[in-house]
């Protein structure tokens, strides 16, 4: 049976086409996808059916599909739930591995229980295989039984605006993928020459990637331009994708709380801290470039804070003003002394005084690490040998601070500096 489908001319465009050309149907039963498979087809979505059976065998992990189709019962051999969530497991499993890419999963289930208990099994896979931004549900016997899929997208479009991960996922993605063609296309525009179009765009990227950090030409021995390179590109792409992105006033109408422990909550501010303020990636240590954070190793350095909360790491930040660095006009590198200690609010509480610089909490820089604080104590503020930075026996390089956070210890920096105080008789 062959499914024809008829569309108005102009018709708003469904979140579902406008967020992936590509779509893969897990099901048994040739005949119960052929009126979706059709629909996909004729919105040009490129689809695959593959079949339960082949897939519990295979060891081989696909290619991403932003949208995988998952009949619930997918079984030969066990005609209950708790079976086929497990079967479904293991093809997951089988398929994604864990470097698929971000997907979701469309389950085809009438009853939303079932969807809870499929939800609270995969969850436990996170080592198993990449899990999916979001499962939302579908009742496939609805369209099955009526011989209409014309409703299926505007139905799968309501249950992804009911869905707060379907939705700002798929409207992020959409956005992001958007801002990629239009930044790509804004660079490439300034070398039109094709002849030249190779020279051209690589002094073009070396040019933003210079400017992203300040590192001379002349002074790149040991440090990756690309990366920079890279970034700049990012600040281009976060233009655009701001620049795209229409409100909907929506998503936060309501209060939102946490729904996990405390401990739980400090650990995602954690996350997402590090993620913000810290680069652990773009580091080297044969050039010191400010915002550089250094484990001292040296017993006798005078950045060495006199006294840090036990088993804290003691370290220093380059405070060299960039202009300083981008103009080649530094005699020596700047640091601030301080630690970085496992967070609590007690120790955090203990740093009041105003030459403290304690803002950075709580943040994990690296996964697994726990919940961390991070203090510098302006008072430990000098200069010294840039050969003295790039021996990783005396300072080794750790995390660089983005450039915000770097702005804002350098602005704090200043102001305690600055304190001039009045001695007046009154």
């Amino acid at each position: 049976m062959r499914y024809v489908f008829h569309w108005k001319r102009n018709e708003k465009i469904s979140m579902i086409e406008n967020f992936t050309n590509s779509a893969l149907i897990i099901d048994d039963k040739e005949s119960d996808i052929e009126g979706l498979r059709d629909l996909l087809d004729s919105k040009d979505v490129w689809v695959k059916h593959l079949l339960p059976k082949d897939l519990m065998t295979t060891s081989k992990p696909l290619k991403n599909r932003k949208i995988i189709f998952l009949d619930l019962y997918v079984s030969e051999t066990s005609s209950d739930l708790k079976g086929n969530i497990a079967e479904i497991r293991k093809i997951l499993a089988n398929i994604i591995g864990m470097d698929y890419g971000t997907y979701g999963i469309v389950l085809w289930s009438a009853h939303t229980n079932e969807i809870d208990d499929l939800k609270a099994k995969i969850q436990l896979d996170a080592d198993k295989y990449t899990l999916p931004a979001f499962i939302v549900g579908l009742d496939k016997t609805s369209y099955i039984k009526s011989g209409n899929f014309n409703n299926l997208l505007s139905d799968l479009d309501k249950a992804l605006n009911e869905n707060t991960a379907a939705h700002f996922f798929i409207q992020w993605d959409s956005l992001v993928r958007e801002g990629k063609d239009k930044t790509i296309k804004n660079i490439y525009s300034l070398a039109k020459d094709y002849s030249t179009q190779e020279k051209d765009l690589k002094f073009i990227l070396s040019k933003l990637a210079q400017n992203y950090t300040g590192v001379s030409g002349d002074n790149l021995d040991g440090y990756d331009l690309e990366h920079d390179a890279i970034k700049a590109f990012s600040d281009m792409l976060h233009y655009e994708v701001v620049a795209n992105f229409k409100s909907q006033n929506s998503l936060f109408e309501n209060k939102v709380e946490f729904s996990g422990e405390k401990e739980d909550e400090n650990l995602i501010y954690a996350k997402i801290n590090s993620r913000i303020l810290l680069d652990t990636i773009n580091l080297s240590q044969e050039v010191v470039i400010p915002g550089n954070i250094y484990e001292i190793k040296d017993i006798e350095s005078v950045f060495k804070l006199s006294k840090i909360p036990e088993n804290s790491i003691p370290i220093a930040i380059e405070i060299t003003p960039p202009c300083d660095f981008a103009n080649k006009s530094k005699v020596k590198s700047r640091l601030i002394g301080g630690f970085v200690s496992d967070f609590s609010r007690t120790k955090k509480d203990k740093f009041k005084k105003e030459y403290f610089y304690k803002e950075i909490w709580p943040i994990e820089p690296h996964d697994g690490d726990g919940a961390k604080l991070m203090i510098f104590d302006f008072r430990y503020f000098g200069s010294i040998n840039d050969d003295e930075l790039k021996n990783p026996e005396m300072y080794k390089v750790m995390y660089r601070a983005k450039d915000k956070l770097f702005a804002d210890i350098l602005q704090k920096l200043s102001s305690h500096t600055a304190r001039l105080g009045l001695s007046v008789i009154h």
